[in-house]
């Protein structure tokens, strides 16, 4: 029987071995360490079962949902998913379309009153007109649009700027160089043994996105602590951020569309290389608390990625 280990999973599937490691908390997906191993590998049936969680999660059917779905032995389950979610859509699309009708009004408003100035507005209305011809189009679903559809539905709210100073931190990678085992049970007390708490939202915790899809979790220390832990630790270097908040779940998606955000920004870039290489590393800070998380089974985060100002030859250069 064929294993496929989790960062060739994540990478195949285009989430995070980090949102693989969620799935299985909440009992919906499962792997297998060989050895005793700290890697994870999937079977064919787990990798078929996360083919159908993505799908759902695609169409934004709740993971608590997703889980009394698979417990079910009958379609009931699936059904009043499907039920539960139309309603929700068509809450919002009510509120939205009488948003239009609210937004259309004022716009005539302004209009009539012979106000000038109204481009902004009138862009508003172009693309909400746009947008609902769009909606009325008989169109093939193929996974990448409906990973597009999903994206554009799930939205990104206050994006905020944040500027972190220079810490100490102590990691989670041993001072052998290999990474701890970052299970939710080891997240809240890695360090407590040392004296090192995370405080969420405090900024003094971060869980660091390196390459090949590998989680290093950093927390705070005083810049004259004497290291006799078995980890090794590091300088944060700080600066500026571009930050949104996200509930685990949609966590890889917030990634994309904050990086779209940045990139369309015009007055903020992503901090990397001619080549498109990160300088500093993307990050996660856990904003609920862990009390609440545990009780609510949802794990709400920061996601921070690294930039840098525009300066004006590059906005004159990208128009």
């Amino acid at each position: 029987m064929g294993l496929t280990k989790i960062n060739d999973v994540a990478g195949s599937f285009g989430i995070s071995s980090r949102t693989l490691r969620y799935y299985e908390e909440m009992g919906i997906l499962w792997s297998s360490r060989l050895d005793n191993k700290a890697l994870r590998y999937y079977d064919a049936d787990a990798l078929e079962r996360l083919k159908q969680i993505i799908v759902l999660r695609k169409l934004q059917i709740p993971v608590k949902d997703i889980a009394a779905i698979f417990k079910s032995e009958s379609t009931a389950a699936l059904i009043q998913a499907f039920v539960d979610k139309l309603e929700s859509l068509d809450t919002e699309i009510s509120a939205l379309s009488e948003l239009r009708r609210l937004v259309d009004d004022f716009l005539h408003k302004m209009l009539i009153s012979g106000i000038k100035k109204i481009s902004a507005i009138t862009l508003l209305y172009e693309e909400t007109e746009k947008r609902l011809v769009s909606a009325d189009k008989n169109e093939p679903v193929t996974y990448d649009k409906l990973s597009e559809i999903s994206r554009e539905a799930l939205g990104l709210h206050d994006v905020r700027i944040i500027r972190l100073p220079a810490m100490r931190m102590l990691t989670s990678r041993f001072k052998t160089g290999q990474a701890e085992n970052l299970d939710a049970d080891k997240m809240q007390n890695l360090f407590a043994g040392y004296g090192f708490l995370p405080n969420p939202g405090l900024r003094n915790c971060f869980y660091r996105k390196e390459p090949g899809d590998e989680w290093v979790m950093l927390i705070k220390i005083p810049w004259d602590y004497e290291n006799a832990t078995v980890y090794a630790d590091e300088i944060l270097a700080g600066g500026l951020y571009a930050v949104a908040s996200s509930y685990v779940e949609y966590m890889d998606d917030i990634f994309i569309l904050l990086r779209d955000w940045i990139n369309g920004s015009g007055e903020y870039k992503l901090d990397a290389d001619a080549e498109g290489k990160l300088n500093r590393d993307e990050m996660i800070e856990e904003i609920l608390p862990w009390d609440i998380a545990v009780k609510q089974d949802r794990y709400q985060q920061d996601i921070f990625i690294p930039i840098r100002i525009t300066n004006e030859k590059e906005k004159v250069q990208n128009g």
